[in-house]
């Protein structure tokens, strides 16, 4: 799965089959899936190994046969805890939920379950997923439905003290802002002072709070994201090492060539020889 490290926009292919659904497997070496967020609401089923999801500041660890349920618009990242840790993802259209009256964009949820109903109910939309028999798109949504029923009728988060106060809140935003800072600023030379000025915190706090969320210190985040465009770049045969490097914010060839094997785990050149 290619790690996101923003707002995630889902495309959903079939309006009449507005989900995403695919299983994925995560190894303990690999960073997992960065930080990102998007408005859809996403239903995590492990099903093998351990995993830990950290929703904005908050960290859930999750083994086989729990689900983790992330609420629209919140910042989450996925790592393994074990040697692999396999689960299936679930998003689903945050208009479908909407229509039939879930209130997805303003109740929250739990952020985790381990219950035998939920996990009869996810199993079966897995199942209709894989064997594809006729009519299997009304049986999953049909199961779709009745899982997020379930889930909102006795999986409400109705704590007071667990729901995020303002501080929380704006840690979150502050984080989020940065990410998309970066997004659309990588290929200009950056500091983060620059970084602090656009989200308007100080450094210190700053910087801490986004490795907490993130799991990546500034200067990784943006290096990763400075690499993972350049593999793109030299994967296409569009550009040469010193081009993508340039394009992509890297002004000193060794010093790219050093972080993009440390980021991406190969010379740049062996991704472009892939490519020959």
């Amino acid at each position: 799965m290619p790690a996101q490290s923003s707002y995630e926009y889902h495309q959903i292919r079939d309006p009449d089959f507005p989900i995403i659904f695919h299983q994925e497997t995560l190894n303990y070496e690999e960073s997992g899936v960065l930080a990102h967020w998007h408005e859809n609401i996403e239903l995590l089923w492990f099903v093998d190994g351990r995993g830990a999801v950290v929703i904005d500041s908050v960290r859930v660890e999750a083994g086989p046969g729990e689900l983790v349920m992330i609420d629209s618009n919140r910042l989450h990242r996925i790592f393994a805890l074990s040697a692999a840790c396999c689960y299936y993802c679930l998003i689903v259209d945050k208009a479908f939920c909407e229509r039939f009256g879930i209130p997805v964009g303003e109740a929250r949820l739990k952020t985790s379950a381990d219950s035998g109903r939920l996990r009869g109910l996810y199993g079966a939309i897995a199942s209709e997923m894989a064997q594809k028999q006729p009519h299997y798109k009304a049986a999953v949504l049909a199961g779709v439905l009745a899982l997020l029923a379930e889930l909102y009728r006795n999986y409400m988060d109705r704590a007071p003290g667990l729901f995020p106060n303002r501080e929380q809140t704006n840690r979150s935003r502050m984080v989020r802002g940065a990410i998309s800072f970066l997004r659309r600023s990588y290929q200009q030379p950056l500091t983060i002072d620059d970084i602090c000025r656009e989200v308007g915190f100080s450094k210190f706090y700053f910087c801490r709070v986004f490795h907490e969320a993130t799991g990546k210190t500034v200067v990784d985040y943006l290096n990763f994201l400075r690499c993972e465009n350049a593999q793109l770049l030299l994967a296409s045969g569009r550009c040469n090492v010193r081009e993508s490097a340039e394009r992509c914010g890297f002004h000193n060839d060794s010093y790219f060539t050093r972080i993009y094997k440390q980021q991406i785990g190969e010379l740049p050149s062996e991704t472009m020889r892939k490519q020959g």
